[in-house]
């Protein structure tokens, strides 16, 4: 398990986005690729090389994007994709394969995958995607967080308006 932080290089002018994301893959190469390409653009970057790996990072910290190669040594990526969503559902899950098939993309598709690249993959378009599902996440919750937000202030205010009430019929 490889993690790299941006935070650590921030002398270096590497933009801090606080957005984390956990590369799944048994390729060796294609981790480091992807660790040091995700950590230029300014991402905080774990790599792991099969699926139990990824659970235990899942469990011990919080990621907001997970590229997950399809085939790995110990699962199928679909089936990663399904832990990983019971123990973080809002995690961005995007599959990356060099084996692509119909049938794989269909039920990556139906498992809950966000985006599926192919291998070799253009390192723009992977960048467009994670950024596009990022942007849909952060919007998702600011709607989530307004909504509750407006619900407790019209919860205070009628509490507010309950009290005035109450103590202006000298109820207690």
């Amino acid at each position: 398990m490889v993690k790299c932080k941006a935070a650590t290089d921030e002398k270096a002018g590497v933009q801090l986005l606080n957005e984390s994301i956990l590369v799944v893959d048994d390729d060796t190469e294609v981790r480091k690729t992807l660790s040091s390409i995700l950590f230029e653009e300014g991402y905080s970057v774990e790599t792991v090389e099969n699926g139990k790996e990824a659970i235990r990072a899942s469990e011990k910290s919080h990621f907001d994007v997970a590229l997950i190669d399809i085939k790995l040594p110990d699962m199928e990526g679909t089936e990663l994709l399904q832990r990983l969503k019971e123990k973080q559902p809002h995690m961005v899950m995007i599959i990356i394969t060099g084996f692509p098939t119909l049938e794989n993309a269909i039920k990556t598709i139906n498992e809950g995958a966000d985006g599926y690249i192919l291998k070799p993959y253009d390192v723009q378009k992977l960048l467009e995607m994670i950024r596009k599902h990022l942007k849909k996440e952060t919007a998702e919750h600011i709607s989530n967080w307004m909504e509750f937000d407006h619900d407790n202030t019209r919860n205070a205010r009628f509490d507010q308006n309950n009290v005035k009430q109450k103590s202006l019929f000298g109820q207690q």
